[in-house]
């Protein structure tokens, strides 16, 4: 297990030339790294590595566990054209036959180092999870993922064996002619489309992405944070002034949460284009986000991909400042534990999504409560799963959990350690404001967990004893046993005495939640999940359905495709129009579906109308969520 001190990374490069200098007498040197993208633009990135090495056996490492991605995500199948050489020579080499990450070759005696050729073959469609098995080039633009453009040299496992913080790497960059680019990385100099980054250790390159295009923008949000958006179209980088208002707002109100930063600069990499995945990646010093063209224009894009840069903004802190022991690994082969997600991933979205986004005026209250009890109302209603597996487990199997299909999610239960948790810290927060009679909340801990000094990046390992010793530290309670109730223990309903604790209650009506119909439509869906229990693609095809609920009663099931309904051809919005009408009449709703080369009709006994998740006020509590979500910068 790492120690709980972790030096910054800039000292960590200093201690290592250090400790070189001692014993050798000269500072290591280097791995050369050059990666040419200026064919990315039709999906292919050649790599050339010259890695140090002394006559022999050695390995060669491709990184295989990704930070952020909590998965053994590395995309190997995408490497192809490796080649090693030393002195010019070829040199056979063989693929560890129990891992596929690792090679080996043997060194000829009077080399000093191997000579590597690789290329990354950007996918031109998604096909798992990672983002390097996800379109990572348009035409216009590229995201250099540095994990999937290089191989290193893995020393023995334990103290003698050199850690990612303690391989340099110098990198060099060539892009398409005329292409600007972001970085949180340190440029040393341009020339001939070349770009030169300053040497870094390994887990640095690993933790710094660039972002390059040919349609660029940057907007400055903070003295040291901007936001650098690449696009496919000119016009999605039209951004509503009132957002860029709110964005500038975010360093404010994320330095009143925390009390103190962890980086010497941030820089928000947003990649805008229909063939890439919409998601985003943590980094220390920079995020990687991807959305549609319409991200910044489109209502409902603008609506779901909203709290994504705050999100990623608090990760800086936990996540990356902050990281679950099990997370903070030596090397890209080691194994990550990935138990406390719920803690990283939850707490995050409890802190970014909900409070920084509202805070800094990115959503409304009324907007945040919205999304709100739609998260609590999917948890609730949603995830017959959660009769069989805990919360934790979530977490613990988001290895495998992340790259799931879509069908049979409400009954296998997916990654919902990130919105569950986020429920489970409201509550957490609550408790904290009433046993200290409204003098302590979450943001104390905040500030005594993630907080301190401001620093350079650094890693702080932590342990699920030391969060509940934190929060003891602010009001002392039994949050050992808090914990364990709502995330350990399998709970048929979800954790929702936050919200009533915060003095909201979650109600169902027949008129729209806007984050729900937003979400939706942005993904393509038909959501009849409250009221029949399903998700339907827009031909009609049923995404997921909820076991238990009356459509998978009437015997429905994914992969099942809507032909009619109640005699009515399908077509997307006319299954609303006839649950309405339905609550009107005792008849069953008749549903015929084509699957395979059956045809048939269901009777879907359902009489209760649309329902919607809203939060309504409960006067007889004090409003803790409104003073929760409001701004606390001066």
């Amino acid at each position: 297990m790492p120690s709980r001190r972790a030096f910054p990374r800039f000292t960590w490069i200093a201690v290592l030339l250090a400790m070189a200098s001692a014993a050798w007498g000269a500072a290591p040197r280097p791995i050369e790294l050059t990666v040419d993208a200026t064919d990315a633009p039709r999906g292919v990135f050649h790599s050339r590595l010259v890695i140090p090495a002394a006559p022999g056996v050695l390995t060669l490492a491709y990184p295989k566990w990704v930070q952020g991605e909590h998965a053994p995500s590395g995309p190997i199948q995408q490497v192809a054209g490796f080649t090693v050489s030393a002195g010019g020579k070829a040199l056979p080499w063989r693929r560890d036959p129990l891992d596929p990450f690792l090679v080996r070759v043997e060194v000829p005696a009077g080399a000093g180092a191997v000579e590597v050729a690789l290329d990354y073959l950007s996918p031109t469609e998604s096909y798992g999870a990672g983002y390097g098995k996800t379109p990572n080039a348009t035409p216009h633009l590229v995201i250099v993922d540095w994990h999937d453009l290089l191989v290193y040299l893995q020393g023995p496992p334990g103290p003698s064996g050199a850690t990612a913080m303690e391989i340099p790497v110098q990198a060099t960059l060539r892009l398409p002619a005329g292409w600007q680019l972001d970085t949180a990385l340190a440029v040393t100099g341009k020339k001939d489309g070349a770009v030169t980054f300053a040497p870094v250790s390994l887990y640095t390159l690993l933790d710094s992405p660039v972002l390059s295009g040919e349609i660029f923008r940057t907007v400055e949000v903070g003295p040291r944070e901007v936001i650098s958006i690449a696009a496919d179209r000119r016009t999605a980088l039209d951004v509503p002034e009132a957002r860029i208002a709110a964005w500038r707002r975010m360093p404010v109100e994320a330095e009143a949460l925390f009390g103190a930063r962890h980086y010497g600069s941030y820089h928000w990499l947003v990649a805008l284009g229909d063939t890439l995945e919409q998601n985003g990646l943590e980094h220390h010093e920079s995020s990687d986000n991807r959305g549609r063209l319409g991200m910044f224009s489109d209502e409902p894009l603008l609506i779901r991909n909203a709290a994504l840069l705050a999100h990623e903004y608090v990760h800086s802190w936990n996540g990356k400042y902050r990281r679950p022991a099990g997370l903070a690994t030596r090397d890209p082969q080691e194994t990550l534990q990935t138990e406390l997600l719920w803690v990283y991933e939850g707490m995050t979205r409890y802190l970014g999504e909900l409070v920084l986004t509202t805070r800094s005026g990115i959503f409304s209250q009324e907007l945040t409560r919205e999304y709100l009890a739609w998260v609590a109302a999917n948890q609730d209603r949603n995830r017959p799963g959660r009769r069989w597996r805990p919360l934790a487990d979530t977490a613990a199997s988001s290895p495998v959990l992340s790259g799931a299909p879509q069908a049979w999610t409400a009954w296998r239960r997916a990654l919902d350690y990130y919105d569950e948790s986020a429920l489970i810290w409201l509550e957490a927060d609550t408790l904290l404001r009433a046993k200290s009679g409204g003098a302590k909340s979450l943001d104390d801990f905040c500030r005594a967990f993630f907080g301190g000094s401001s620093t350079p990046p650094a890693v702080v390992p932590y342990t699920a004893d030391d969060a509940y010793a934190a929060l003891g530290g602010v009001v002392p309670y039994d949050w050992r046993g808090f914990f364990a109730e709502r995330v350990y223990a399998v709970q048929p309903r979800a954790p929702l005495g936050g919200l009533e604790a915060a003095g909201w209650k979650l109600v169902y009506t027949d008129r729209p939640n806007v984050y729900q119909v937003a979400r939706a439509k942005s993904s393509g869906l038909v959501d009849e999940s409250f009221s029949l229990g399903l998700w339907m693609k827009e031909d009609g095809t049923i995404a997921d359905i909820v076991v238990g609920s009356p459509a998978w009663d009437a015997g429905l099931g994914p992969g099942m495709k809507l032909v009619a309904v109640n005699g009515r051809k399908w077509a997307p919005e006319m299954i609303s129009q006839e649950v309405q009408t339905a609550s009107r009449s005792t008849t069953a709703i008749e549903i015929t579906t084509e699957h395979g080369d059956m045809l048939r009709t269901f009777k879907v006994s359902y009489q209760g109308g649309e329902r919607y998740p809203h939060l309504e006020r409960d006067t007889a509590r004090p409003d803790l969520l409104s003073a929760i979500l409001a701004p606390k910068s001066h």
